[in-house]
């Protein structure tokens, strides 16, 4: 009966061993090289970032679309950062988390209470335009002329 638990348990633990070695070995290697450099003397501090990058690799791999955004923004985006910071895992990942974020929120974002339609929609429009592709911009500078307008329209 013990033989036949261990079994068990080791089958349940080889997918999370196979998945932990899902990291290329050079994509490891460069990572471990970059915090060894940055922080020589501080193996502690070198083994929370490796240990970050390498489960935000991970989960770039298999992060494949998000709920609320068109696959085409999707896969832009994460385009972009991959090339942007080609060995920062855990930047891309937080830069897309946070360009969808922005994403789902300008589409709902369709009016504000006091402020006329039409200068919603042009301050919308204005910064879509400038902005393109970053989400997170749009939204923050939407809502500081909303903001804005509310506070001279009192």
């Amino acid at each position: 009966m013990k033989r036949i638990i261990i079994a068990l348990v080791l089958v349940g633990l080889l997918p999370a061993a196979t998945h932990a070695q899902s990291v290329p070995s050079q994509v490891e290697q460069k990572i471990r090289q970059i915090y060894a450099q940055k922080y020589p003397d501080d193996f502690s501090m070198q083994k929370v970032l490796i240990d970050d990058q390498l489960e935000s690799y991970r989960h770039m791999q298999r992060w494949r679309s998000e709920k609320g955004v068109t696959q085409t923004t999707f896969d832009t985006l994460k385009k972009t950062y991959v090339a942007k910071y080609p060995y920062d895992f855990s930047m891309q990942k937080v830069l897309v988390q946070d360009q969808c974020e922005s994403y789902r929120f300008l589409q709902q974002y369709r009016s504000a209470e006091g402020i006329p339609q039409g200068t919603f929609d042009n301050i919308k429009r204005k910064y879509a335009t400038k902005y393109p592709t970053d989400f997170s911009m749009q939204k923050v500078l939407i809502q500081d002329q909303v903001e804005s307008y509310l506070k001279l329209n009192r």
